[in-house]
């Protein structure tokens, strides 16, 4: 967020206005001024047209001058020359005195003495006044009074000091002066007092070594705004300032979006005729740039390592006492960069935070009426507390009827909006494909499950869960919680579900998961399974009576996963499984035995708890891969299996059958 689109306690449109002489200072000192102004994210008015246009000051002068909270008047050698000048100084001055309005006068080439006794230019200048307004006495001893009145005030004066250091000065004068006016717009970040105080507090500012601090945390959550926030609370403190944003959006367009990173990074130091035509080259410019000043740099939104190596660099690239605040999705981006100093989690809002914000959007920040207390309150819950779902919410809810919002809430349960959906996507787009798969699985399958449990049950289907799981929680996709059981969003949950039931939202036969009672029961009644699917998972409470087919798993031949905790009853004899099977947990079976007429040769974890099996094979069968077999509380159990077979029965490690 830049200053432009902070509002003031006053809602002054501008933070500053620029009286000065034209034909004095126009090309040179106040156009250096209004630029060192504007780049700080001072918002600063200054006429840029001819000033001598008749007698009376304009309107939109006036307007401008009640619109600001702070008034720079550079009084130069001609400055009480100009009628219009004094007219709008004594503007200037009633405003001061009436609306509170600061005002600063810059001494440029002039002594303040001068000014207020009118000597010199300034003597003359009121010669040629009284001459002119020789019937109206009283106006040109208004002037008088108010250049006596502006020479008194405290300020800045040119004389024997370096133009550049002095604008400096000024600058960073008026930004102290500026702070406690604004009031920063936290929309989309409710108690930012206390987040703010608490990320400068991991920016440790009294060090002098060049550090890097992350803000870390799922799409939606605030992070943006956080550091939007804390740029503007500190950049005082800084010699340099940038903020970054969208960098992961920008750097879509490969070397050249970087480049465009890199020189916006700049822009404010090099000259205009000094292009970056590549990133090594831009890297140079940077560290040869800012070496030697004191930096805070904010990159928003960063999601690859090469964005770090080619705007941040390493400690060498900035002075003493620089950091760079950095927003990610992905926690190991931080934590492999050698500049880090802190990472700071975003946390999402409590109930009570969740409700204020709700309420700023879909009621302008007042209290809601009684009658929509309590709807509110379950939208509120519904959002799990993250920021963007309550602005959006709130936003869709905003004066609408009780009928409309009980429409609403029914539909959202349903179909999240898509702004939603498509700002967490992001996330899973940018994973490998077999995270993809990793995360889906947790979606559809195992949210809330032991984290080691679903750890060994991915394992044994070929995939890689201790990397892949942590690399999910890296980018705040999952979590990890005190009971040891993964979890994650509801909004994050509903939108891997939304991906896999988009692959063919009329024929789930066709999806690669199936984890609804609803869809399974559809495929296996109608054998209808394809060899898209890759799991099944139902986990129903209830007794179920089953109708599906005896030959319904025969052509999911990619299926790897069939998990069943359900007092399922079967109508039909199942006839086999698919030979690709690696996972197979079905609490309760209530066949006999297995269905061997497919030898299944890819099994590896064979789990059947509580089943009514009496044996589990006839024969010597080969399960060349099977690892795992447990029988417990299998009470019909008359004969184990046979492994003899085996050539190395050791690697059954875990065979229970009591």
């Amino acid at each position: 967020m830049a200053l432009d689109e902070v509002s003031t306690k006053s809602k002054g449109k501008y933070h500053v206005f620029l009286s000065f002489r034209g034909k004095d200072t126009r090309l040179n000192f106040t156009d250096h001024l209004y630029e060192a102004l504007r780049r700080k994210g001072i918002i600063t008015f200054r006429d840029d047209e001819e000033l001598e246009r008749g007698e009376s000051i304009s309107q939109n002068l006036l307007d401008a001058i009640e619109e600001s909270l702070i008034a720079i008047v550079i009084i130069s050698q001609n400055y009480a020359s100009s009628t219009w000048c004094l007219d709008e100084l004594q503007k200037i001055v009633d405003c001061k005195q009436s609306l509170g309005l600061q005002v600063f006068p810059i001494f440029y080439g002039v002594d303040p003495s001068h000014v207020g006794h009118q000597r010199e230019s300034f003597e003359q200048a009121f010669k040629d006044h009284e001459h002119k307004f020789e019937g109206d006495k009283e106006k040109v001893q208004k002037w008088r009074d108010v250049l006596k009145y502006i020479a008194k005030l405290s300020g800045w004066d040119s004389k024997n000091k370096h133009e550049s250091k002095l604008i400096e000065e000024i600058v960073e004068q008026v930004w102290m002066k500026l702070e406690p006016k604004l009031a920063i717009n936290t929309d989309g970040l409710i108690s930012i007092e206390t987040k703010a105080n608490d990320f400068i507090s991991h920016l440790r500012l009294g060090l002098q070594d060049t550090h890097l601090i992350g803000i870390w945390g799922m799409g939606g959550i605030g992070k943006t705004t956080l550091a939007d926030v804390v740029f503007n609370r500190i950049k005082s403190k800084f010699d340099f300032t940038c903020f970054l944003a969208n960098v992961r959006e920008a750097s879509n367009e490969g070397d050249q979006g970087l480049i465009k990173l890199q020189d916006k990074l700049l822009s404010q130091l090099k000259p205009k005729s000094i292009i970056i035509n590549t990133l090594r080259q831009g890297k140079e410019m940077i560290k040869n740039l800012l070496q030697n000043k004191k930096v805070l740099l904010v990159l928003d939104d960063v999601n690859a390592e090469i964005q770090l190596e080619y705007l941040v660099g390493n400690q060498n690239w900035f002075g003493g006492g620089s950091r760079i605040i950095v927003t990610t999705r992905d926690k190991h981006l931080l934590t492999s960069h050698g500049l880090l100093l802190a990472i700071y989690e975003m946390r999402l809002l409590n109930d009570q935070e969740s409700l204020l914000l709700f309420c700023e959007k879909a009621f302008n920040g007042n209290q809601p009426l009684i009658s929509y207390l309590e709807l509110s309150k379950k939208v509120v819950e519904y959002t799990g507390g993250l920021p963007l779902a309550l602005k959006v919410y709130g936003s869709l809810l905003h004066g609408r009827s009780i009928q409309e919002w009980e429409d609403t809430l029914i539909k959202i349960r349903r179909v999240p909006p898509e702004d939603i959906i498509n700002k967490l996507k992001i996330s899973y787009d940018m994973l490998e494909d077999e995270y993809k798969t990793i995360f889906l699985n947790i979606v559809c399958f195992f949210n809330g499950w032991e984290k080691k449990y679903v750890t060994q049950i991915l394992d044994n289907c070929g995939l890689h869960p201790t990397i892949g799981i942590k690399v999910l929680i890296e980018k705040s996709l999952i979590t990890f919680n005190a009971e040891l059981c993964l979890g994650m969003h509801d909004l994050l949950e509903e939108m891997g579900q939304k991906i896999v039931i988009q692959e063919s939202p009329l024929d789930p036969g066709r999806r690669q998961l199936l984890w609804s009672l609803e869809d399974i029961d559809k495929v296996l009644t109608t054998n209808t399974g394809t060899e898209k699917i890759q799991g099944i998972v139902l986990n129903q409470r209830m007794a179920y009576d089953a109708r599906w087919l005896p030959d319904a798993l025969s052509k999911m031949f990619n299926i790897r996963l069939l998990i069943i905790y359900c007092d399922l009853h079967l109508q039909f004899d199942i006839k086999c499984l698919s030979s690709s099977l690696n996972v197979v947990i079905w609490s309760g079976y209530p066949l006999k035995a297995l269905p061997l007429d497919v030898q299944l040769d890819e099994l590896v974890y064979l789990q059947m708890c509580h089943s009514k099996i009496e044996k589990l094979w006839n024969g010597t069968h080969f399960f060349w891969n099977l690892k795992h077999i447990n029988l417990s509380y299998s009470e019909d159990l008359i004969e184990t299996p046979d492994i003899s077979a085996y050539t190395d029965a050791q690697k059954l490690k875990d065979f229970q059958t009591i």
